[in-house]
């Protein structure tokens, strides 16, 4: 599961608010509303968020693994 509570906490730190990213980075609304919802963005944009927050891409986006759903545990016995 796609998580943006770090990028929602570096701006908290930061003291900027997500639509402030749509004036300096050209972050549209469907863009914010996925970010908003933890829904899938572009690597293009999470790396531009990373530049102009000049933080790591950990500072902005992680992945929660499931670790009650065995479906990635195919990979490792094969």
């Amino acid at each position: 599961m796609l998580s943006f509570d770090p990028l929602r906490k570096t701006l908290k730190e930061k003291g900027i608010v997500l639509s402030d990213l749509r004036e300096e980075i050209g972050l549209n609304s469907r863009t914010q509303a996925n970010i908003n919802k933890d829904e899938f963005v572009s690597l293009k944009t999470v790396a531009s968020i990373c530049v102009y927050l000049n933080v790591p891409i950990e500072k902005v986006v992680e992945i929660k693994l499931d670790t009650s759903d065995n479906k990635n545990d195919n990979r490792s016995s094969k």
